[in-house]
């Protein structure tokens, strides 16, 4: 049994068992076309970890608000890009678009 654990242990990608370990599954599976595309860019080794945390990022980010959604059993899910401002005249559509960017915020 120990011999099959090791034979496995051997066979499988050191990389890739720690970034399982750390949870970083969006750099795992995305981990060969990043780095193409890296070399392509003849991005440095900064500036190429940067493009990886920046998409492990992006993909909790999605998979969060996926969950949230999920959890909320809202009827439908809609999108301010959806939204007929020609039905509702009285409506800025700039205005809208401000405050969804969030920019007053830091005001």
């Amino acid at each position: 049994m120990a011999r099959a654990k090791k034979i496995i242990e051997a066979t499988t990608d050191p990389l890739d068992a720690m970034l399982a370990r750390l949870q970083l599954s969006g750099i795992r599976d995305q981990l060969d076309n990043s780095l193409d595309e890296a070399a392509r860019a003849n991005l440095s080794a900064r500036e190429t970890r940067i493009l990886l945390c920046e998409r492990e990022i992006a993909r909790k980010d999605h998979r969060r608000i996926e969950m949230a959604l999920k959890l909320a059993h809202f009827p439908a899910v809609k999108e301010l890009a959806g939204f007929d401002f020609e039905a509702q005249p009285s409506i800025d559509p700039k205005q809208i678009r401000d405050l969804a960017a969030s920019r007053w915020i830091a005001n």
